[in-house]
């Protein structure tokens, strides 16, 4: 019997998916496709990148990748390929591209190197979130040998989009550069929820469906508030052990200036800008749909609820069989229960069995309990209002050990 495999990898914090399956070819042969979603993770991962990829070339067996699709540009589903052609390759540049032998490659519209360039509003948030950052970076430098370090979580979103937003010189574009030579340029395609896939993919039987993001950005940097635009730092002199402040904020139009600060101040200004720095990105996902023998498989990146309530309006939601839960189970990137009606109905369409799986990781403190890598992810609430309405919820963290996997099958 014919099955489809979503082969699911623990790397941490981060994502890497291989999916394979058969189908028939012209002339009525068989042959067995392979699609491999992200690399990548912000914590734990390049520890077991190479036993990860030395299985992926394991299963590939000597044939090539057919399809790899880079969802968005954060370190956490970026970083796996490059710095494993570093570290099991070394002094071999093309050793890992080689053996993988890559037709396709898809990565998010906004990942060109051109975008910015043709796209004048994008172009005007991207360049305001990049002031932003650099306040941002500045005063959380000097935080960190502060007598008040910064807290685990912070410093996992700040290096995380750190990296994003310091595009010269930027190891996420190092990353992003390396996965555009995967392919011939003719075969490297930047892909939205406009984009034809027609001829840019080698698969017969199977189809997919690009269902976000929309090619112009701009739409998703729509809550970035101007007090964020205008951060400054003030350092304290030197040696001195006091805490560097920030500066330059400035209220809105209309609204009453004691008020404002006392909200920029309760609510640590910086935290807020880096969340939405971080979900500026999110919301660029590629969100895939994979169709194979009457199954739906549906891979989401890490879209966020901007980007839902935008796939929900264009009307491209439909029941699915398999959900990659979204931004590690983070609850503002798995819509709400009207959304979420739209993909994992209660009323179920057929009878096939529905699955979800959720990666993600976890600290141990000093007194053995465990803490999110960010703050609230994975979010429990939302984990059971999606374990509700599935057969099945695998847990990658809690199911396996990092480089170790989780196989989830469809049988035709």
């Amino acid at each position: 019997m014919d099955k489809l495999r979503v082969r699911a990898y623990n790397v941490g914090f981060g994502d890497a998916f291989l999916i394979s399956f058969p189908e028939q070819v012209p002339g009525g042969e068989t042959e067995t496709r392979h699609i491999l979603i992200d690399v990548g993770s912000v914590s734990g991962g390049s520890r077991v990148y190479g036993t990860v990829m030395a299985n992926v070339l394991e299963v590939l067996d000597g044939q090539p990748l057919d399809l790899y699709v880079m969802t968005h540009e954060h370190m956490d589903h970026v970083q796996g390929l490059l710095h494993t052609e570093k570290k099991s390759y070394p002094g071999d540049p093309e050793g890992l591209r080689r053996e993988l032998r890559t037709r396709y490659v898809w990565l998010t519209a906004s990942a060109a190197e051109d975008y910015y360039e043709k796209h004048a509003d994008a172009r005007k948030k991207h360049l305001a979130l990049e002031e932003s950052y650099r306040g941002i970076h500045r005063y959380l430098t000097a935080l960190k040998s502060s007598p008040e370090p910064l807290s685990p979580e912070v410093e996992a979103l700040w290096m995380n989009n750190a990296l994003w937003m310091n595009r010269s010189p930027s190891k996420t574009d190092d990353c992003v550069g390396y996965l555009r030579d995967l392919a011939g340029p003719e075969n490297i395609f930047y892909v939205h929820r406009d984009f034809d896939p027609q001829g840019c993919h080698p698969f017969h039987e199977a189809s997919i469906e690009i269902w976000a993001p929309e090619e112009d950005t701009s739409d998703y940097y729509g809550n970035f508030q101007p007090m964020a635009m205008a951060l400054g730092l003030t350092l304290p002199p030197e040696g001195s052990r006091k805490r560097p402040t920030l500066t330059g904020l400035v209220p809105p139009a209309g609204v009453d200036a004691g008020a404002f600060y006392d909200l920029v101040e309760a609510r640590k200004g910086y935290v807020e800008n880096l969340l939405a720095i971080d979900k500026a990105a999110n919301e660029t996902s590629v969100v895939l749909c994979l169709e194979w023998r009457g199954w739906r498989l549906l891979l989401p990146g890490d879209a966020e609820e901007r980007s839902w309530k935008t796939m929900k309006r264009e009307g491209v939601l439909k029941p699915v069989h398999f959900l990659k839960v979204g931004h590690h189970g983070s609850h503002n990137a798995t819509p709400h229960d009207e959304l979420l009606d739209e993909i994992l109905p209660e009323d179920r369409p057929d009878d096939k069995p529905r699955r979800a799986l959720v990666s993600y990781s976890m600290r141990i403190q000093e007194d053995g309990s465990e803490k999110g890598v960010y703050s609230g992810v994975p979010d429990p609430s939302t984990l059971a209002r999606i374990n509700g309405r599935c057969d099945k919820l695998y847990d990658l963290y809690r199911e396996t050990a990092p480089g170790e996997y989780i196989d989830i099958e469809f049988e035709d």
